[in-house]
Parts: structure tokens; sequence; C-alpha cells
């Protein structure tokens, strides 16, 4: 016996087709007027901000390190405290 086979629709080549070139389109003309912008439009920081601004950035990292140490060394030795003291209780 032999089996018909249908044709494979042709809907999908039809419709993806432009949808691919809309796309492309949109992603060239997005490219382009990005690049645009940040070539005319962005104002960018003189060298002299760039440098200030990365020294309070790395100042206040380490403040802020510093400080996540010492309150996780305090929780740690209050916790370490806690359960010595359940640990004598209950013996």
């Amino acid at each position: 016996m032999v089996g018909y086979r249908s044709p494979k629709p042709l809907i999908k080549v039809r419709i993806l087709v432009p949808v691919q070139f809309f796309l492309m389109g949109s992603l060239v003309s997005f490219i382009r007027g990005s690049y645009i912008e940040f070539r005319s439009k962005v104002e960018w920081p003189k060298w002299s901000d760039l440098q200030s601004s990365t020294v309070v950035v790395c100042v206040g990292t380490v403040v802020l390190a510093l400080f996540t140490f010492g309150v996780d060394s305090i929780f740690s030795k209050f916790i370490a405290g806690m359960l010595s003291v359940l640990t004598n209780l209950f013996k």
C-alpha cells in the first residue's frame, strides 16, 4: 500500500522571510543609532574626575568590607558564646 504524504506548508517561509528582514533592519538601525548617540550625545568624564571617582569607590569598598568583617566577627563570637552556654546547660 502506498502512503500519501502531504507537502510541507509554505506559509512558514512566506511569514518568516519578511520578519527576518525587518528584524535585521531594525538591528542595524539600533546599532547605528547607538553609535551616533555615544559619539555625539554622551558627555564623557574628564580624566581627573574619573580618577577621583575611582578613589572614592575604592575607599568606600574598603570601609564597607571592614564594617562587614567587624559585624561578622561580633556575631560569630556571640553565637559561639551562646552555643557554649547552651551546651554547658544541657550537660
